[in-house]
């Protein structure tokens, strides 16, 4: 247990935080295998270049002292409300009022003896410590935050050491297993209502996703050779941290080997839960066609090693190629970033990624079986209450808390995910309470290793001998599993922003499920007495959905909007992808025909439709007597000759057939989203059972559509960018069909250095002009966005142009060194009316 010394402060999220030094440890800037001291009692490395180091107190000046002229030596500091370590380092970030030049920032350092390390905006820098600074990160933090006039915010640098949010439960009996996946595991602890539903949804979308929608994955690291993701192009990017320095895969040093490393396979295993490929011979994916992008963490067994600076790196990396990031990892009972991540995320959230409609951005829950954001009226353990000694697990007591506190919660295009076990209930480790978006199928097992729960594990890849692994699970499995899905989502409909997307897999959510609640934990005789075993706490204790006055939809503290349904997502996703115009078709059809009893023939009566649109929606309504409806099939059979079946033998002893069959009530109607509504209309009807006999009396059609306006204009030049030329490169394209501008797309291939460098500017045929990017992005590489009226609002002044004519596009780079390339513009402008 922490020895505790006198109580100080700090600043942390825009909020004063209450610390206490411990008055035995102390933090070095160096690694366990670089520190050599008799005084050393024990150390633990807790960054990816620092140790908290044991000693006694009476030892402790004297060591600091000797530490300081080898590396930076600060105290040991911890959360005086939760116990949580803060592990401050030598910097911090400062945010400015305002906009500064570059030598009032340079007097700032100046006058506190700091060094800049990084800038991130012309408000937003990274500054680190020096000798000459005179006091420690905390105190400087302090006094930056109450006394210097010039700035918002000051805090600091912090390294936080994220759980890889996974448990390990026994091998049960590759996609046979994957219960999480599809229904048909026949096992007495697999509920149906458990699955995520993947391969329902792979027919809806013909297919597994799309290869253009990219799913990063921030973990441990990635097996880039395992053989479920060996095809070419499965990986649109990868990186791994050493230090501060994020090496991606385009640097010439980068070595794809360094993404592994033996005994790390949790980020193997996210990976796989997303995208193991549809051809493998081991497992499958729930967007197995889609590309992921992992970035890897240094590490140490369960411990991450992330500080503000290195995820406002990864964010900034990933900024223009994500459509999705999976971070399958937290902390509790806090988990508070610099506002610089939080400002960052919430931009991203709305305009970042590949499409610049943003990026869904999905973290685990956690699997300690309590609160991530609310403050308890009793105390809540948040840890397993066990150690590893010896190799053996330790009984040591849990550790509790009143306050749970995570600023990632509340913000729009973050959903945390929680864990459903195959039960249909939830998962007794699950994380619960206010911040919980939706669940998703997982393991189950006790959060305090003492009882027995039913529940199986997650059949995916691994880095380890065999590369499959059934034993993966938490909330780590979970969370992967809901970004595939995202990934699916997008894959059918494109157009759709990160919050859509986000929306729709809370709206489309199952709530039924399993309400049963787990027995306290029993005592043993290590620990008698066992009334620490407080979670689920009032008033979070009962599972049930209520009405929070979300539009999604009603909401439950341990399954948040409910278990994430891929058939569903992706039933909603195409649903959205054209919008219901004013073309119409109603076709109906009276034959009054009888159909033929057992006859697999069947009959066939058809409607004709001669307008030709792209079909939106769809409606069929039936009218069949039948005294055995449980004897029928009835399919629609669409012009270009897909079959969607309407009823299967459903229904019983039921009398007679008058029903309505929408996309809604009949997903399988979507897959006809987008196809020619001309030609030859079916309906097919089959009596597959003897003695009961019926009669077609009457069917029709309602179809809604619109016809595409969208003029679609392109080039891929291949041209080089001049370095340091002002005049730059100037293209065009010509549009010939007539009409006024109602919405335009502008997507860009540039391969460049430096895009700082790179201004890029689109001019109408009416010379109007408009500047797509001006000079921003620093040092990251390429400029391959799609800019539109929701991201890039200056495109909002050719609405109502004219869109006949040539449209141009300048390039140009305005510093030397860095040499860039035009591979493909392209134009899609939608017009309403006509000249």
């Amino acid at each position: 247990m922490m020895k505790k010394s006198a109580k100080t402060y700090t600043y942390r999220g825009g909020q004063k935080v209450a610390l206490e030094k411990n008055p035995e440890q102390m933090v070095v800037r160096a690694l366990p295998t670089d520190l050599d001291d008799d005084a050393i009692a024990s150390s633990e490395q807790v960054s990816s270049a620092s140790t908290r180091i044991n000693t006694s107190g009476a030892e402790l000046d004297a060591l600091m002292s000797r530490s300081r002229v080898v590396a930076p030596t600060h105290h040991a500091y911890y959360e005086a409300d939760s116990g949580s370590e803060f592990l401050i380092t030598d910097r911090i970030f400062v945010t400015f009022k305002q906009a500064m030049t570059d030598q009032q920032v340079d007097d700032f350092a100046g006058r506190y003896g700091l060094i800049k390390t990084a800038t991130y905006s012309d408000r937003d820098y990274l500054f680190q410590l020096t000798n000459h600074t005179g006091m420690n990160p905390v105190k400087l933090v302090v006094k930056l935050t109450e006394e210097e006039p010039l700035l918002e915010a000051a805090e600091h640098d912090l390294n936080q050491r994220m759980n890889a949010e996974q448990f390990s439960i026994p091998t049960d009996p590759d996609y046979a297993r994957q219960w999480h996946l599809h229904t048909h595991l026949n096992n007495p602890d697999f509920d149906a209502r458990s699955s995520a539903l993947c391969e329902n949804s792979w027919g809806l979308l013909d297919g597994f996703g799309s290869d253009e929608v990219v799913i990063a994955v921030s973990d441990d690291g990635c097996k880039l050779d395992h053989h479920d993701f060996d095809s070419p192009d499965k990986f649109a990017s990868w990186g791994y941290f050493r230090g501060s320095r994020l090496v991606t895969a385009v640097d010439i040093d980068a070595d794809p080997q360094q993404m592994y490393k033996t005994g790390s396979n949790h980020g193997t295993s996210c990976c796989g839960v997303i995208g193991g490929e549809i051809d493998s011979v081991l497992t499958v994916g729930a967007a197995a066609s889609c590309q992921l992008l992992p970035v890897q963490w240094e590490s140490s067994g369960p411990s991450l090693f992330i500080s503000d600076s290195k995820l406002l790196t990864t964010l900034n990396y990933i900024a223009d190629k994500a459509d999705v990031m999976s971070n399958s990892w937290g902390g509790v009972p806090t988990s508070i970033w610099a506002l610089p991540v939080i400002n960052r995320i919430k931009s991203l959230a709305l305009t970042g990624g590949r499409r610049g409609k943003g990026i869904v951005f999905l973290w685990a829950a956690g699997n300690e079986n309590c609160l991530i954001n609310h403050t308890a009226t009793q105390p809540v353990p948040y840890d397993h209450g066990v150690e590893v000694q010896g190799g053996a697990l330790v009984w040591v007591g849990v550790r509790t808390t009143r306050v749970f506190r995570n600023n990632l919660v509340g913000i729009a295009g973050v959903m945390h995910i929680a864990a459903l076990a195959s039960t249909a209930r939830r998962s007794h480790y699950s994380n619960y309470g206010p911040g919980i978006g939706v669940c998703a199928p997982s393991s189950n097992s006790h959060a305090y290793y003492r009882m027995t729960v039913r529940g199986l594990g997650i059949t995916t890849t691994t880095g380890e001998s065999g590369g499959v692994t059934h034993s993966f699970g938490g909330t780590s499995s979970a969370t992967p599993l809901v970004a595939g899905i995202a990934g699916l989502a997008i894959s059918a409909n494109p157009s759709l922003s990160a919050l859509e997307v986000i929306s729709i897999l809370k709206q489309t959510a199952s709530k039924d499920l399993d309400f049963s609640d787990y027995p306290r934990t029993p005592p043993a005789n290590f620990d008698m007495n066992t009334d620490w075993d407080v979670s689920p706490v009032s008033p979070f204790d009962n599972g049930a959905f209520i009405d929070t006055g979300e539009p999604e939809g009603s909401w439950s503290p341990w399954f948040g909007h409910g278990r994430v349904d891929a058939n569903a997502v992706v039933a909603e996703a195409l649903s959205r992808n054209l919008p219901v115009g004013d073309k119409t078709f109603q076709g109906d059809s009276t034959p009054d025909r009888s159909i033929p009893d057992n006859n697999e023939r069947g009959i066939k009566d058809r409607i004709v439709c001669t307008r030709e649109f792209a079909l939106a929606s769809i409606k069929v309504n039936v009218d069949i007597s039948h005294t055995y409806i449980g004897d029928l099939r009835v399919s629609l059979i669409s012009p270009s000759g897909s079959v969607v079946p309407l009823h299967d033998r459903t229904g019983g002893s039921g009398n007679d057939l008058h029903v309505e069959f929408d996309n809604t009530s009949t997903p399988g109607l979507l897959a006809l989203i987008g196809q020619s509504v001309k030609g030859e209309w079916a309906l097919h009807i089959q009596d597959l059972a003897l003695v009961d006999r019926g009669r077609l009396k009457a069917w029709s059609l309602e179809i809604k559509g619109q016809t595409d306006t969208s003029i679609v204009v392109e080039e891929s030049p291949g041209m080089i960018i001049p370095d340091n030329v002002q005049g730059g490169i100037e293209r065009s394209l010509s549009v010939s069909k007539t009409g006024h501008l109602d919405s335009i797309e502008v997507s860009l291939d540039i391969t460049h250095t430096y895009v700082g460098d790179l201004k890029v500017e689109l001019t109408s045929p009416s010379a109007t002009s408009v500047l797509l990017h001006n000079r921003i992005g620093g040092s990251a590489n390429n400029v391959i966005r799609i800019y539109s009226l929701s991201n890039a609002s200056a495109l909002q002044v050719f609405q109502g142009e004219a869109v006949k004519g040539v449209w141009k596009l300048k390039v140009s780079d305005h510093a030397g060194v860095d040499q860039g390339k035009l591979n493909h513009w392209a134009l899609r402008i939608v017009s309403t009316t006509q000249e």
